[in-house]
């Protein structure tokens, strides 16, 4: 079986290496770069039995991994997103009976690990038309936690790239936590605004999100009011 023989720590060094790596080789042989912050969570040092094709693929899909893993309830990532994803489409579908959300994201409505990545990262979720032309109206990203973690909203930096990307569409975050009481939390990222991402550590992964506070954020009724106001341009 193949075997890490050296393991070489690289700073970042902008603007081609954004972040820290780790350069793993296998039996002798160079064979890829590791990001250091999912390197510290693969639990892997020198002389460890493993394939390059199997190193690779591990990072390429370190954090669909990490969600794949089952809690002690024998749930994983996937289940939850599901329940969120179902509740928001719920929500919004209560608003008006001339709307339909529908799920649409990649592998949003599955609790299967897909082993690939979106053609076009940070697509949102959910899609909200018309009934009765199909007509876009806006755009939904829904994320959150079963357990609120901390006083802030977290929201991955490639959500926000898309919508700052798409312009012309009108993108919403909507995220949901369970516990310890059910909330959600409505917000629209502000066009041309520059956030700024922190780190956070996950499971011993680090992974980078943007913090929102509650002064970013919008409830319900507001959100209800922008959809019910752009039903009203169309009568």
């Amino acid at each position: 079986m193949p075997k890490i023989t050296k393991i070489v720590k690289l700073p970042a060094n902008p603007p081609k290496y954004t972040e820290s790596k780790v350069l793993v080789y296998i039996d002798g042989q160079r064979c890829t770069l590791v990001r250091e912050r999912t390197w510290q969570a693969m639990n892997l040092k020198v002389g460890d039995s493993i394939d390059c094709d199997e190193l690779k693929k591990r990072e390429n899909f370190h954090w669909k991994n990490e969600y794949s893993k089952k809690d002690k309830n024998g749930k994983n990532a996937w289940d939850k997103e599901k329940v969120r994803l179902s509740k928001v489409r719920s929500l919004i579908n209560g608003i008006d009976t001339r709307i339909e959300a529908e799920i649409v994201g990649f592998g949003a409505d599955s609790t299967d690990m897909i082993p690939e990545h979106p053609k076009e990262s940070g697509k949102p979720d959910i899609e909200v038309y018309l009934r009765d032309t199909r007509a876009v109206l806006i755009y939904v990203e829904v994320t959150g936690t079963e357990v609120m973690r901390g006083d802030s909203y977290w929201i991955r930096p490639d959500k926000l790239e898309y919508a700052k990307a798409h312009p012309d569409q009108d993108v919403w975050f909507i995220l949901h936590y369970a516990k310890p009481s059910e909330k959600y939390v409505f917000i629209k990222p502000i066009p041309g605004k520059k956030y700024t991402s922190v780190q956070k550590v996950i499971n011993r992964s680090t992974e980078y999100y943007v913090e929102f506070s509650d002064e970013d954020a919008s409830d319900f009724e507001r959100f209800k009011g922008h959809l019910v106001q752009l039903l009203s341009k169309l009568d």
